[in-house]
């Protein structure tokens, strides 16, 4: 199963997206980005669509429970 996110904001510098990445990586399923959008300065917010993909739906469900504690959306 497959789910896709949005997060937005300043997910780079406050390392937000890494922390995030790097969690649902910790739960043993596949995570990465399909497309990230950085601000050119340092007022302008970055977004980020990233993927999650398990056949595990209990896993599936701990990586959107922390996507969304994050600020991710779903898509």
């Amino acid at each position: 199963m497959k789910k896709e996110f949005v997060l937005k904001g300043h997910i780079i510098d406050s390392l937000i997206l890494s922390k995030l990445l790097d969690q649902i990586s910790d739960l043993g399923i596949e995570c990465y980005t399909s497309d990230i959008k950085i601000g050119q300065r340092r007022i302008d917010m970055s977004e980020a669509t990233f993927i999650i993909d398990s056949d595990d739906n209990g896993k599936i469900e701990l990586a959107t429970e922390i996507a969304k504690k994050h600020g991710a959306i779903e898509k």
